[in-house]
């Protein structure tokens, strides 16, 4: 099974400049506090941004990995509430690319994570 239909990945945008999806929170997801884990929102953080990147580059040649990712928790995430996911690029040059990923709480619409990714276009090898 896939990552993106383990968690219930929903997209709704993907252009080469904007990526946003919806995950709902289920229980699997929670911490043991009863929270969303931070590891769920960094892996929703780097897929959103190696995905937007894959949508819009030739996947026969390049594979985006990601390379680093750095994620910062504001507020709790309870089970049953929507995460929305939104990338969008801080730098396109080359085969190194850096995505800003900011996800929002949709019961209230509030910013609950800011994550930075550095993704690298590793070339395939016919």
């Amino acid at each position: 099974m896939a990552f993106v239909d383990l968690l219930g990945i929903e997209v709704l945008e993907s252009t080469p400049e904007r990526y946003v999806m919806h995950t709902k929170v289920t229980e699997d997801m929670l911490q043991p506090h009863g929270v969303l884990h931070g590891g769920i929102s960094a892996a929703l953080a780097e897929h959103a941004a190696s995905q937007v990147n894959t949508d819009h580059s030739d996947a026969n040649e390049v594979h985006w990995l990601g390379v680093e990712v750095s994620s910062k928790h504001l507020l709790p995430v309870f089970e049953g509430d929507t995460v929305e996911t939104i990338a969008e690029p801080l730098s396109l040059g080359g085969r190194i690319r850096q995505w800003e990923v900011k996800q929002y709480r949709l019961s209230d619409g509030k910013l609950f994570n800011v994550s930075h990714m550095i993704m690298y276009g590793q070339k395939q090898h016919h």
